[in-house]
């Protein structure tokens, strides 16, 4: 790296941090803070359970966020300012370690930029999905084996928890279905937009003929809701049908 490219990521990052500030407002973050805070004060708080919780996981989430954006451009202010004072005074050792630090740089505001992403109602909450097979027989079932090992390994890699909610072999090969969670803070978040129909083009190892096979199989990510959900069902809503038993 030179000092012309690392002037151009600082440039880039510094655009990026701009761009986040403009979505995430941190002033108004603050004042939401605050907010929460003298509602906590409030002795009647814990009266409803329920909104407490949310409240704080709210309070959680909306420090985190803080925390997280501002320790990123603290860090990128400073490269700039440490930047341009080593190359006034031709500071090739203080140039070096900017240089080394810039890939961890770049992943705090990359971070920064996944929390906003990983911001929606449910996407703290852990991950429940079920992939099905289509039409196909041991193709789609290879294929849907394929899919949930390589979720198991994305679990993995990430330091998620996995378990098994229902599982049932295939005929000869994969599976005919399974259902399972993955457990981890933003699990759903992560994975929700694996929801749809996944495509598989290949050669069949089950094929005699060595034809090419068309294989397709069906994912879909829920978020895992807390048993004390709050779900209201309006009367208006609710149809009562009535039927008799006939005698002999």
């Amino acid at each position: 790296m030179d000092n012309y490219t690392y002037s151009e990521l600082l440039k880039s990052l510094q655009n990026k941090c701009d761009n986040i500030a403009l979505i995430i407002k941190p002033e108004k973050i603050k004042q939401e803070l605050e907010r929460i805070e003298k509602e906590q004060e409030d002795p009647n708080f814990w009266q409803d359970v329920l909104k407490a919780r949310d409240t704080n996981k709210e309070k959680v989430r909306l420090n985190r966020l803080l925390e997280t954006y501002q320790k990123t451009k603290n860090s990128l202010d400073e490269s700039v300012e440490l930047f341009e004072l080593a190359q006034n005074d031709n500071d090739e050792i203080t140039l070096s370690l900017l240089y080394e630090e810039a890939p961890t740089l770049e992943h705090s505001v990359q971070k920064v930029e996944i929390e906003i992403m990983l911001s929606g109602e449910n996407d703290a909450s852990n991950a429940i999905i079920t992939i099905q097979p289509g039409a196909g027989g041991t193709e789609s079932q290879d294929w849907a084996s394929i899919l949930y090992r390589m979720y198991l390994r994305w679990a993995e890699r990430r330091g998620f928890k996995s378990e098994i909610l229902d599982y049932q072999d295939g005929e000869e090969a994969g599976i005919k279905g399974v259902a399972f969670i993955i457990k981890g803070e933003n699990a759903y978040g992560y994975l929700k937009n694996e929801n749809g129909v996944h495509r598989l083009v290949r050669i069949s190892p089950f094929d005699a003929n060595a034809k090419r096979h068309t294989s397709f199989a069906s994912v879909q990510i829920s978020p895992e809701l807390d048993d004390d959900i709050d779900i209201e069902i309006d009367e208006k809503d609710v149809r009562y049908d009535y039927y008799r038993a006939s005698g002999a």
